[in-house]
């Protein structure tokens, strides 16, 4: 009967004046607080409908939550330390850059990696792609350190290491003897004595925490991470969705001016 007497109220809400409206509204609100258990009867019979409204309350805030956070990034975009010393791929004046944030043993960044070296292979003048560390596990680490070590030998070698590596990822995560890596090196001419001698170097274990810093005060703490001109994109995304991203922050980023004051012609309009 009171729940009748609710919805009787409800209606006439809806057929009266303002005025009127605000008295029944308390109304509601009244017998509400005095029969809470009309909310909850309610709930309990339509359950399944209010899981709906719910999920798509939540997926609606993450939406706004992403899209917020997209274009603050795009206002103020990360800035990686990008030296020279570093291995990378691609165009030096590309007008995309690319830091990978990675983890040889992860699955995720070995599907991530193909999709930026396509990118890369079919467009190189477009893309520079810049491989950062962030191992999660020790055995990680070791792979890091040896692509540090041959970055300081042969740059080039050390990008095919990195396709290696991930070809071979299943092979590595049982790789206590070391034959599955010894085989790797050997296919890609590197001299495993001089390696060796890199290998002491104190500027490989720099580069990788310096790395895992600079990770760490983006708030990155997962791999595959991928910044593309500043702007995070977090995860493996499917090279045609990662593109239409790479696109979309192309066309979001504001201009630069070149030194002479002139429009550079790679960068974009801004929205």
């Amino acid at each position: 009967m009171l729940k009748r007497t609710v919805l009787f109220i409800i209606v006439l809400v809806f057929v009266s004046g303002c005025a009127s409206k605000q008295v029944l509204k308390s109304q509601i609100a009244e017998i509400i607080k005095e029969n809470p258990q009309i909310i909850l009867d309610a709930m309990r019979e339509n359950n399944l409908e209010l899981l709906k409204i719910v999920e798509s309350g939540v997926d609606a805030r993450n939406e706004l939550n992403r899209k917020a956070k997209f274009q603050a990034e795009i206002n103020n975009p990360f800035k990686p330390v990008l030296s020279p010393d570093r291995a990378s791929i691609g165009n030096p004046d590309a007008p995309v850059t690319i830091v990978e944030y990675s983890d040889f043993l992860c699955p995720y960044c070995q599907k991530g990696a193909e999709v930026v070296r396509d990118l890369v292979a079919k467009n190189p003048a477009k893309y520079r792609l810049v491989y950062k560390h962030l191992p999660l596990h020790a055995e990680s680490k070791k792979l890091a350190a040896v692509f540090e070590a041959i970055a300081l030998i042969d740059k080039d070698k050390a990008f095919k290491f990195h396709d290696a590596a991930f070809q071979n990822q299943k092979k590595l995560f049982d790789d206590s003897d070391g034959k599955v890596l010894g085989k790797i090196l050997l296919e890609l001419g590197i001299d495993l004595g001089e390696l060796q001698k890199v290998l002491k170097s104190a500027k490989i274990a720099e580069n990788i925490a310096a790395d895992q810093a600079e990770a760490k005060s983006f708030g990155f703490d997962a791999t595959p991470t991928f910044l593309v001109n500043g702007v995070s994109i977090r995860g493996y995304v499917p090279e045609d969705k990662f593109e239409a991203i790479v696109e979309l922050i192309l066309e979001k980023s504001p201009k630069k001016e070149t030194t002479d004051g002139d429009i550079c012609e790679d960068c974009l309009n801004k929205m």
